[in-house]
């Protein structure tokens, strides 16, 4: 492999033995490097084939203008975090990531501060990645003598976990969306039963757990098609208030999304807040 692109003295562009265009990363793997040299396959920490010519073009535009020490936090950011969460993460995050921490340097610089309003719900429903997102804000502070605020830890976190979905074009928005939904169902459970959920509760994690994992398959058109029709009316008499509620939650989808749950996935959140509401 030879380098086609220097992007930095840590990036390059090759290709591979596919004729795949590729992206290399590594301490000073183009250090002294021209085009045309070869790489020291044993500098390579990552690598991730580029899958389109607007994916290429985006990550030498990004790199281009992003100082280096920026994109190197980025890659220890990521490496931590997947150390941590042992897991790789999508190499769109190095775009993504990257491009967000400038630009909210940029603003930082500016006096301009945006709210989070999903900071709150970021740190209860993805602890873990927000617990990195922090690790990752002290370090950018601190790196480069800045100030960033709390808010931008939510933002970070959310860049992590729309990583480790691995979810397709747009997916940093559905994340949000999914975030909403799991707030906006979990308060109108609360409300509709007059209780606050006990957070460290082993009930109160497996609701959350169904319900980030329904507010994904529910964004992306992914629900339960299979109907009960015995099943479905024994539920209603069996556990006629959870099933209100989840009527309850179908008028919010329906108002706020277009799209109504389907009989199957009623049925299975009906008895998930039963049991979450009962051991409450």
């Amino acid at each position: 492999m030879v380098i086609e692109k220097i992007l930095n003295n840590n990036i390059v562009m090759s290709r591979n033995k596919a004729n795949e265009e590729v992206i290399y990363m590594g301490r000073g793997l183009a250090f002294g490097k021209k085009v045309g040299d070869k790489i020291d396959d044993s500098v390579i920490e990552k690598e991730f084939i580029l899958k389109d010519s607007l994916t290429s073009g985006q990550f030498q535009q990004l790199f281009a203008d992003v100082p280096v020490e920026e994109v190197d936090l980025v890659k220890q950011i990521v490496d931590s975090a997947e150390e941590k969460l042992q897991q790789e993460l999508s190499p769109n995050i190095y775009l993504t990531l990257t491009d967000h921490i400038h630009y909210a340097l940029e603003r930082w610089k500016e006096g301009i501060e945006i709210p989070n309003p999903l900071l709150f719900e970021t740190r209860k429903f993805y602890p873990k990645e927000f617990a990195l997102a922090e690790a990752a804000l002290t370090l950018i502070n601190k790196r480069l003598q800045v100030k960033l605020p709390e808010s931008e830890a939510g933002f970070i976190a959310f860049h992590i976990v729309n990583s480790e979905q691995m979810n397709a074009e747009g997916s940093m928005q559905q994340t949000m969306q999914a975030t909403e939904i799991v707030r906006d169902i979990l308060q109108l459970i609360s409300r509709f039963y007059g209780v606050v959920f006990r957070q460290d509760s082993l009930s109160y994690q497996r609701i959350v757990t169904h319900l980030h994992y329904f507010a994904q398959r529910y964004l992306r058109d992914e629900l339960k098609e299979e109907s009960d029709e015995f099943l479905f009316a024994l539920i209603q008499s069996k556990y006629p208030k959870a099933f209100q509620t989840v009527q309850r939650i179908n008028d919010y989808l329906v108002k706020t999304y277009q799209k109504p749950l389907g009989e199957s996935e009623m049925i299975y959140l009906t008895i998930h807040i039963q049991r979450v509401v009962s051991e409450e």
